[in-house]
């Protein structure tokens, strides 16, 4: 009973810490997915910064924001507004109390990237 028990003590831990392991791992694969993939750089920042968020579609389905047209990229009732300049401070500055900004997280190339894929998943240019 003794050595069981010394055996049970030592196994919950070492798996505790496989399975801490392997989420780890799978938390970095879509990071490295995004690098080696044939994906245009417009695309992988949207998947890396708004993706969560509003979906890889941009539509907004997902877990946590299905039923907010807001998260909705795709058509034209953006609550914030839908002008370039709107959509630029929206993603530095965010939207208090919904959204993030990213101003320390992207460069302007990248900023003018995501301004150019959002208006590629609403159909629009410039």
């Amino acid at each position: 009973m003794n050595v069981h028990r010394r055996l049970s003590s030592r196994a919950l831990p070492a798996g505790f810490a496989l399975v801490l392991l392997a989420s780890l791992a799978l938390v970095g694969c879509n990071d490295l997915l995004d690098r080696f993939s044939n994906r245009p750089p417009e695309e992988k920042l949207f998947r890396k910064h708004c993706a969560e968020c509003h979906g890889l579609d941009g539509r907004g389905n997902t877990p946590a924001y299905m039923g907010n047209s807001y998260a909705d990229l795709t058509d034209n009732t953006w609550r914030a507004g839908s002008s370039e300049t709107t959509i630029r401070r929206v993603i530095r500055e965010g939207v208090f109390g919904q959204m993030p900004g990213f101003a320390k997280e992207l460069t302007p190339k990248d900023l003018d990237l995501l301004v150019g894929y959002l208006r590629k998943l609403r159909g629009t240019s410039r």
